[in-house]
């Protein structure tokens, strides 16, 4: 509230007020309440049909208005239930020692799995290429018996469809491969 109202304030060397230059338009006042008007408070807990806000009536501070120091409880009109502290456990600080998360510990397991080919190239250079070539004609004679596609003549002008080979192992849990899958897919 102090930096608001120095910057509705003008300085010495600026004959306007800093909200008016960077604004451009006048200062409101409209939120500014004379000392001790009632005040709203908002109410933090409640039901969705109760009141947002409650009026606040504290009497229990004094205004000094010649010192600057902060108001003073004046204890004689003070409600402040004490509570007494002989039942109440002290808190401690916990002594586990706490660890970050291993976010990212799997990641070079899961590099070292992942040696599909990628290319046609990469599959006849790879040491199972036979087992590649074998799921390739297998692949092309299922498609070949479920007449997928037919051969014909291209018009003039007309580009075909590119393809490419797909390659994957596929593992049991423990790791080990039990077939090699080759599919051709359309780009």
């Amino acid at each position: 509230m102090a930096a608001k109202l120095l910057n509705m304030a003008p300085s010495k060397t600026v004959s306007q007020m800093p909200y008016e230059i960077w604004h451009g338009k006048p200062v409101s006042y409209k939120y500014l309440r004379v000392w001790s008007s009632p005040t709203y408070i908002k109410r933090l807990v409640g039901d969705k049909l109760d009141l947002r806000s409650g009026l606040c009536s504290r009497r229990d501070e004094v205004l000094l208005e010649e010192s600057s120091e902060a108001p003073q409880q004046n204890d004689a009109t003070s409600f402040e239930p004490t509570v007494p502290t002989d039942g109440v456990p002290l808190l401690h600080r916990s002594t586990r020692e706490s660890r970050p998360p291993e976010r990212y510990e799997f990641v070079g397991l899961t590099s070292k799995l992942d040696n599909d080919p990628r290319t046609y190239g990469e599959a006849m250079s790879n040491i199972d290429s036979d087992k590649w070539l074998e799921a390739m004609k297998s692949e092309m004679d299922s498609m070949g018996s479920n007449q997928v596609w037919t051969l014909v003549d291209l018009p003039k002008g007309v580009r075909p469809v590119g393809c490419k080979w797909l390659y994957k192992r596929k593992l049991r849990a423990d790791g080990e491969v039990t077939a090699f899958k080759a599919r051709l897919v359309a780009k």
